[in-house]
């Protein structure tokens, strides 16, 4: 085994550990994990943008050297991806994905991979990489990465005013909270909660109620609403304001 391929082999581990032991979720977000909301506060975790910069520590600590960069979803600059330049090539990690997207894509060429039951690969066109994903059999496009690299400090000026309303979010109309959780992937988003596993069929499951999705995040993911009902205050306060529909 090569250096770069063992360096490669040492990225992907950590991708997997940081979807198994960080969840993607939108709580935060949506004004509901306030600590006294909380009977078990999250110390981690939170949408791209909080993944990315936790994941970019994780690997310094390893002294792998990676930098922010922006990615478009549906043609908007929302979405936040690490740039990594390993044994002479470009790879992009998009650990802030909701989805367990654990494998590294390379910048020079296509790509495919198999995770949890998902297809993931990237094509080349240009000047951007587009990632696609297949799910049940249906594939669509997930996100597209200029291969011009963006200004790290204006990429941390967006993280800083990413909630000030100037942009929508694909996570803005309901509840959000994804993790890999033992040989599966759990998928809670809206009202319906997904499990993926390789070669079976992807269990949903209806949440129809609110009551039902926070019941689902306590069963799943272990969190727990100390105060549903204000949660529930808090929803529907965001849903005037048209922040949460």
């Amino acid at each position: 085994m090569t250096a770069g391929n063992s360096l490669l082999n040492t990225v992907h581990q950590l991708m997997l550990e940081e979807f198994s032991t960080v969840p993607f979720h939108n709580l935060f977000y949506l004004g509901i994990s306030a600590p006294d909301l909380l009977v078990n506060p999250l110390s981690s975790g939170g949408t791209c943008s909080d993944k990315v910069l936790a994941f970019r520590d994780r690997l310094k600590t390893q002294s792998i050297a990676a930098r922010l960069h922006s990615a478009f979803i549906n043609g908007v600059n929302c979405h936040r991806v690490l740039v990594l330049d390993l044994a002479g090539e470009r790879y992009f990690a998009d650990v802030g994905n909701a989805w367990p997207s654990v494998r590294l894509f390379p910048a020079a060429g296509d790509a495919v991979y198999s995770a949890y039951g998902i297809e993931f690969s990237s094509r080349r066109r240009g000047e951007w990489l587009e990632i696609y994903q297949r799910k049940e059999g249906r594939q669509s496009l997930s996100l597209r990465i200029p291969l011009t690299l963006s200004d790290e400090h204006l990429v941390l000026q967006k993280i800083k005013h990413r909630f000030d309303g100037a942009t929508e979010y694909p996570f803005m109309d309901g509840i959000r909270f994804a993790q890999v959780l033992g040989d599966a992937f759990v998928f809670l988003k809206k009202d319906r909660l997904r499990i993926y596993q390789p070669h079976n069929e992807v269990v949903t499951i209806a949440l129809p109620e609110w009551g039902d999705q926070v019941a689902a995040l306590e069963t799943y993911f272990g969190v727990t609403l100390a105060d549903p009902a204000c949660a529930l205050s808090v929803r529907y306060t965001r849903a005037r304001s048209g922040r949460f529909i």
